[in-house]
């Protein structure tokens, strides 16, 4: 029996395999929820999966996207997972630009729960977004769906670190899921690859704190708790637990900011 989480998750996975053995590899790079997952232990799931887009045309990504999503043997590979059917957005009405590529659908289980999730594509920083490598997703959470491991390029903690606090001070509603990616990234010893100085340079600094400080636990609650396994709800579905991350990643910030 597969929780919700679980089922958007194993479709991510599953999509992504597809993506990479249909196209060049070289052309992507997962970022996000999902890279965190995959690749640095993160007891976090995404509802969505983001990646970014090297290169090659638009109407090419659409074509392989809707591809894999169409494909009968795809479909079925993801019923002993959860999923009796997959409701695709309209593809006239889907966001297809050159700078997001948008794939949205709808996985059903036998029981009728509608679980919503989307694969988005950016190519909205033509020089990258950080450093990048290739390495095998993570044996076990492969192994947990019956599947084996796969090479795909992501981000490295580095460049996730960037981009999380980018995120942090930068979306009109700020995240608790922000903050709980950035503590996971500093526990495990991650940390800017090109130093403090420029990425919290003016202002930046302060108003990453202010952001922090901004969210409470019935953000991190809603936003996070219910997205994480249910072996590390124990370690990080609690206030007290929320009130440590918060200020793991505060200490940071004011160290080096």
């Amino acid at each position: 029996m597969f929780t919700d989480t679980q089922i958007r998750e194993v479709f991510h996975f599953c999509f992504l395999d597809r993506l990479l053995k249909l196209s060049d590899p070289g052309l992507y790079i997962l970022k996000g929820g999902v890279n965190l997952r995959f690749f640095f232990s993160s007891p976090r799931y995404s509802e969505d999966m983001d990646i970014d887009v090297l290169a090659g045309s638009v109407h090419t990504l659409k074509k392989n996207g809707y591809k894999i999503l169409n494909d009968g043997a795809f479909q079925r590979s993801l019923r002993s997972f959860g999923v009796a059917d997959i409701e695709i957005n309209d593809p006239a009405k889907a966001k297809q630009t050159e700078t997001t590529q948008r794939f949205r659908c709808v996985l059903i289980t036998p029981a009728g729960h509608r679980l919503p999730t989307k694969v988005e594509f950016s190519r909205r920083n033509e020089s990258g977004d950080g450093e990048s490598e290739s390495a095998l997703v993570d044996a076990e959470i492969a192994r947990a769906y019956r599947k084996l491991a796969f090479r795909c390029p992501h981000y490295t903690g580095g460049a996730a670190i960037v981009q999380k606090l980018r995120a942090l001070v930068g979306r009109s509603v700020t995240q608790a899921r922000d903050v709980f990616d950035l503590a996971i990234l500093f526990r495990g010893g991650h940390r800017p690859p090109a130093g403090w100085s420029k990425l919290l340079a003016d202002a930046d600094g302060a108003t990453a704190i202010d952001c922090l400080m901004s969210l409470t636990w019935e953000d991190y609650e809603g936003q996070v708790v219910e997205f994480l396994d249910l072996n590390s709800r124990a370690e990080y579905g609690d206030e007290r637990a929320w009130v440590l991350l918060q200020n793991d990643v505060l200490s940071q910030i004011e160290a080096n900011a």
